[in-house]
């Protein structure tokens, strides 16, 4: 926390501009994030200089906009940017070769970042799923179905993400812990992605469900929803 640094959390009621909001906040130096959420409300985090601060509390006020602050913890935000805008696509595919695995890819930057997770992804935030960095791939590869090789695959599940945390991406990557929101058929908010092993060999992942509305304590997503989003079939039924 750098000192004399405070915060601020807004509801904002009233249209206002996410982009301006960014740009204001950025014009001041205030740290933070805008989002919109589904009943309307414009809600918004600043911190840093309590002047500066008051004042992107003020351009919210703007327009007779009204604005609801309260006192928040400063969170230690390295840039202000919007939430809950899909930052691109994801994919969880089933995949059956050498070993059976699921490979969790993110859209970053034009290209699917992908991490093989043995046990695959949990609604269980208790459920720590080890998540070992492989290759990127490109997004033609998200639609891949069928027999493949000695094995066989399936669009186990997909959708949008929405990228999240206190670091911009693909920084937070690079740093080794990113949180993001999934928008899938099975798999639903909040997750993160904690390097534990960067050097040597491939680097090695947590992949860990955030507590959240959408968590599911004692759950096992994987044996409960075997099918694919796309065709329905298993990967038992592409096997035989």
């Amino acid at each position: 926390m750098t000192p004399g640094h405070e915060a601020i959390r807004a509801t904002v009621r009233g249209d206002i501009s996410r982009r301006a909001t960014v740009h204001r906040a950025h014009e001041l130096g205030v740290l933070g994030w805008v989002r919109c959420d589904e009943d309307g409300l414009t809600r918004v985090h600043v911190e840093g200089d309590p002047d500066d601060v008051d004042a992107l509390i003020a351009f919210l006020a703007e327009d007779d906009r009204t604005v609801e602050p309260t006192r928040a913890k400063v969170e230690g935000h390295e840039q202000f940017a919007i939430r809950g805008v899909p930052a691109g696509v994801f994919v969880v595919q089933e995949h059956q070769a050498t070993a059976h695995h699921f490979d969790l890819r993110l859209e970053v930057d034009g290209v699917m970042r992908s991490w093989a997770v043995p046990k695959g992804p949990s609604m269980d935030p208790a459920q720590k799923r080890m998540a070992i960095e492989v290759a990127d791939h490109d997004t033609g590869h998200n639609d891949v179905e069928g027999p493949l090789g000695d094995g066989g695959v399936i669009v186990w599940d997909r959708g949008v993400y929405e990228q999240g945390g206190r670091v911009p991406w693909p920084e937070a990557l690079e740093r080794g812990h990113a949180v993001f929101v999934l928008r899938g058929e099975k798999l639903r908010s909040g997750f993160a992605l904690q390097r534990t092993r960067p050097d040597g060999g491939k680097p090695q992942w947590l992949l860990i469900k955030r507590k959240d509305d959408d968590a599911r304590p004692g759950s096992d997503v994987v044996a409960e929803r075997p099918e694919s989003v796309v065709s329905g079939t298993t990967l038992a039924d592409i096997l035989g």
